[in-house]
C-alpha cells in the first residue's frame, strides 16, 4: 500500500522498430499509444507501484500525450520535445523530468550498429530521486475508472482478436485473448512483442479504444507536428473480457480524467490490472474477431 499512492510518472518510449524490443512495458500501470509523425507511434507509460531498472529507449514528447499527464497529475521523463510540447510543458506547470535538464537520471546504453537515438535510457527509482529532490514525491490521490469484477471462467469467450492498422505494417498492433488468464496479449507488427526488461509477452486487462480527430500543423520553428483534439468526446471501444462494447470516450477538460461510457451513457466499469489506451484518428477503424465457446 506505501507504494500505492506515489504520483504517477509518465514515461516517453519511442516505437520504431530499430529500438524493440522496448523495456519496461509490461512494468507499467497504464501505456498510451498513438500517432506522432510519419505513421510511426509513441508511448506514454505510466508507472505506479511498480519500479523498473532499465526503460526504454526515452524519446521526445508530443502535445498529445500531455492531457493525458495533467489528469493525472503526473511527472513526465522524456529526452526533449518539439517546440509546441515544451511550450505546454511549460504553461500548463507539468512536472518536468527533461533529459535534457536532468541528464544524471539517464544513460546511454550503446548498441553496434543502432543510431544513438535509440540508446537513451533510464530508470523509475532515479527519476522518483529527482522528483522527491523537486517536492514532487508527496502521495496524490488520483482519480480511477470504476473497477468490476472479472469474468467468470465459464462464461469466457474462446477467443477474440482486435487489430488496429496504425499506418505500415511495422505499426499494425493485434490484441489476442487468452480466456485462460482473461486478459490480452499484444502483437506488433505480427510477432509477440516482448518486454525486454523482464523476458514476458506484454499484455493488457483491459484496452481502450478512442477516435480522437487530428489536424497536421507546423510549430512555431517549422517542424512538422499533429495537434489531437483530445478534450471533448467521441467513438470508443472497450476490449475486455473476450468481449468489445462500443460508447463514447469523454474528457471535460485538458485536468479532467478520460472516461468511457456505454450507449447509456453511463461509465463502462473496468478489470483491475494493466490498461492500454489506443489513440486513434477517425480514419483508422479497429477489426473485431470473435468466436464464442460452443456448449
Amino acid at each position: 500500500m506505501e507504494l500505492a499512492g506515489r504520483r504517477p510518472l509518465a514515461v516517453i518510449i519511442e516505437n520504431f522498430p530499430d529500438a524493440r524490443p522496448q523495456w519496461g512495458l509490461s512494468l507499467a500501470s497504464r501505456v498510451y499509444e498513438a500517432i506522432t509523425e510519419g505513421g510511426i507511434t509513441r508511448y506514454l507509460a505510466v508507472f505506479g507501484p511498480t519500479d523498473g531498472d532499465r526503460v526504454g529507449p526515452v524519446r521526445s514528447v508530443r502535445t498529445q500525450f500531455l492531457n493525458y499527464v495533467l489528469e493525472l497529475d503526473a511527472a513526465v521523463a522524456h529526452v526533449g520535445g518539439n517546440a509546441d510540447a515544451l511550450d505546454h510543458i511549460t504553461t500548463f506547470h507539468i512536472k518536468n523530468l527533461d533529459q535534457f535538464r536532468y541528464a544524471e537520471a539517464y544513460r546511454r546504453i550503446l548498441v553496434p550498429h543502432l543510431a544513438l537515438e535509440h540508446t537513451m535510457f533510464t530508470s523509475t527509482r532515479a527519476l522518483r530521486d529527482l522528483m522527491d529532490r523537486s517536492g514532487w514525491g508527496e502521495k496524490v490521490v488520483v482519480d480511477h475508472p470504476r473497477w468490476k469484477a472479472a469474468m467468470p471462467p465459464g462464461l469466457r469467450p474462446a477467443r477474440q482478436k482486435v487489430t488496429i492498422e496504425f499506418s505500415f505494417p511495422e505499426y499494425r498492433v493485434a490484441w489476442v485473448y487468452r480466456p485462460g488468464t482473461d486478459d490480452y496479449q499484444r502483437l506488433l507488427a505480427g510477432v509477440e512483442d516482448v518486454d525486454a526488461a523482464t523476458g514476458t509477452p506484454v499484455t493488457a486487462t483491459s484496452i481502450a479504444i478512442a477516435v480522437i480527430p487530428r489536424i497536421h500543423g507546423r510549430t512555431q520553428i517549422r517542424e512538422d507536428t499533429w495537434t489531437f483534439s483530445d478534450v471533448g468526446s467521441g467513438r470508443a471501444w472497450i476490449i475486455q473480457d473476450g468481449t468489445e462494447t462500443e460508447g463514447q470516450w469523454q474528457k471535460a477538460s485538458r485536468t479532467d480524467r478520460l472516461r468511457f461510457l456505454d450507449g447509456a451513457g453511463r461509465e463502462i466499469e473496468l478489470n483491475r490490472g494493466r490498461q492500454w489506451i489506443e489513440i486513434v484518428p477517425p480514419e483508422v477503424t479497429p477489426d473485431f474477431e470473435s468466436m464464442f465457446a460452443i456448449e
